[in-house]
């Protein structure tokens, strides 16, 4: 099972389907229509007294334009849905992006084998024996459990995020339709103005970490490849330091991933937001 935007999307929108939800979207959008309403009475009465007598203070393409508002706050929902569908479509082709972080030791061990009494008696005499006669032993011991607990974090970095955003985005749709009727009266149209440009820095912020996942994978295998073998120079795999220069670049990688991933987020929201 991967935590990937399609997964936490899958969340999100079991939760938007839970009759409290409903009940409250509901709400909003009946506010909102209401409002619709309050805005076209104010205009007929704003015209009530003309040369040409009672009229509706609206011509047609305000009218229209009232028409339209409705039709996008009863369907904002689907709408603003319909975009999220978007981005789970383009994370299909980014999700290998992210690399495996695994422990090099975690690679070997075959966990869904079930083992007999003498194999498994065999690997525990084995690991005594490396135990024994390698002084390097116990640190690889100590590596091999710091760059688990690091795989284990990097596995949450990027769902973690992504529940901030959906969280935001939650509440963004929340609102939307109340905002976008009362976005018609002037006095609120720069918080209209103010809402759209949020969402779109919280709707861009998923691209933006698809960025930063490729960027993450290309350096990752540029450190892989390139970089410890050209400073050892030999076959990492092959040498005794080889899961503590791992758990180096496993740190780096959660560290910097960490760190790209908040940059990622106030640079988008600088950008959309500011």
């Amino acid at each position: 099972m991967e935590l990937g935007l399609e997964y936490i999307d899958a969340i999100f929108t079991t939760l938007k389907e839970t009759d409290i939800s409903q009940y409250t979207l509901t709400g909003v959008k009946t506010l909102a229509v209401l409002l619709f309403l309050v805005n076209i009475l104010k205009k007929y009465q704003e015209g009530a007294v003309s040369s040409d007598g009672y009229t509706w203070g609206l011509q047609p393409a305000d009218l229209i334009k009232n028409f339209t508002l409705t039709l996008l706050v009863i369907f904002s929902s689907q709408i603003l849905g319909f975009f999220d569908g978007i981005l789970v479509s383009i994370e299909s082709n980014f999700r290998d992006t992210a690399p495996a972080l695994i422990p090099l030791q975690l690679q070997d061990v075959e966990i869904e084998q079930d083992l007999g009494l003498v194999e498994a008696g065999s690997k525990a005499l084995g690991m005594l024996y490396e135990y024994l006669v390698t002084p390097f032993y116990p640190m690889k011991v100590v590596a091999f459990i710091l760059g688990l607990f690091l795989w284990i974090m990097d596995l949450f970095i990027y769902p973690l995020f992504l529940a901030e955003r959906f969280f935001l985005l939650g509440l963004l749709q929340l609102f939307f339709p109340l905002v976008l009727s009362l976005a018609v009266f002037e006095k609120f149209r720069e918080m209209g103005y103010r809402f759209f440009r949020l969402y779109a820095a919280v709707y861009m912020v998923v691209p933006a970490f698809f960025l930063v996942n490729i960027f993450i994978n290309e350096l990752y295998r540029a450190i892989n490849l390139d970089f410890w073998p050209n400073l050892v120079g030999e076959d990492v795999d092959g040498t005794i330091l080889a899961p503590v220069i791992q758990l180096g670049s496993i740190c780096f990688i959660v560290l910097l991933k960490f760190k790209l991933y908040r940059k990622a987020i106030s640079f988008t929201f600088r950008l959309f937001a500011s």
